[in-house]
């Protein structure tokens, strides 16, 4: 199940991004570590359609947490994905949580006709997950990120939705 991420969910967000490359494979270049529930704040003050979303496990216990973008260029897009709980990782509730994300997204905005997400080309794990839901990845060009001064190729990738 999926939920509006809440100021209550930081607490669980804070323990999942432990280290600055963590923050950076999950949020980018954006956001700076230590994060804060200020830069969350901030974030969906300045940038309104982007909306975050918290997966939730059967006891209501936060377990991952995503983005949908939308009215914006590579929109509509899923971003900032974590299944953030290391134990629950490996367990099929990633799948679930980014099947349960682009439904939201396609309600959201109900003439879409694919949804795209931009990775990290190390993240092979995210990708495996991303191709298992259909996501391709695109020849789209996509600018490198930079963290500590080093290059991180980024792939773009789609899911047709009709």
């Amino acid at each position: 199940m999926i939920r509006t991420f809440q100021p209550a969910d930081f607490e669980w967000l804070q323990k999942w991004v432990s280290d600055p490359k963590a923050l950076f494979t999950f949020a980018g270049p954006s956001w700076t570590f230590p994060i804060t529930l200020n830069q969350i704040i901030e974030h969906q003050i300045k940038f309104p359609d982007k909306q975050l979303f918290v997966g939730v496990d059967e006891n209501h216990e936060p377990f991952a947490i995503g983005e949908i973008i939308l009215n914006e260029e590579h929109a509509p897009r899923l971003g900032r994905l974590l299944i953030g709980d290391p134990a629950k990782r490996g367990l099929g509730l990633g799948e679930k949580f980014i099947r349960e994300l682009i439904h939201q997204c396609i309600h959201l905005q109900q003439y879409t006709r694919e949804i795209c997400l931009f990775v990290l080309e190390e993240n092979t794990s995210a990708i495996h997950t991303y191709k298992k839901i259909g996501f391709v990845f695109s020849d789209e060009k996509i600018p490198d990120m930079i963290f500590n001064n080093q290059s991180y190729p980024v792939k773009k990738m789609i899911l047709q939705t009709s």
